[in-house]
């Protein structure tokens, strides 16, 4: 079964409430990535940085075979959020999830 793997590196200021990440998306031999920076406290600038890593995540998906199915933009959502988290306190150290298609 082929898998959406999300390798995620927090950059930047470990100390600011500013958070950015080194995010990318892999299936297959397809490869994205992108960077993101958002203030925990602004909801909408955490939206728009999920926003984003679905948009990625699908164009990823659809370069590696466009017949896979697609997860709802909730679910790939939700796999980036969790994602990010994982490396929100290993101060530069990457961190890789894996999501089944």
């Amino acid at each position: 079964m082929p898998g959406l793997s999300c390798t995620v590196r927090r950059v930047g200021d470990y100390e600011s409430r500013t958070e950015e990440y080194e995010v990318s998306y892999a299936v297959g031999e397809a490869t994205r990535s992108l960077r993101i920076k958002y203030q925990a406290a602004r909801a909408f600038e955490i939206n728009a940085a999920l926003d984003a890593a679905v948009e990625v995540t699908r164009s990823t998906i659809s370069e590696a075979n466009p017949n896979l199915a697609q997860p709802t933009d909730e679910a790939l959502a939700k796999f980036s959020w969790r994602s990010i988290q994982s490396a929100k306190y290993e101060e530069g150290e990457s961190r890789t999830s894996r999501l089944d298609l």
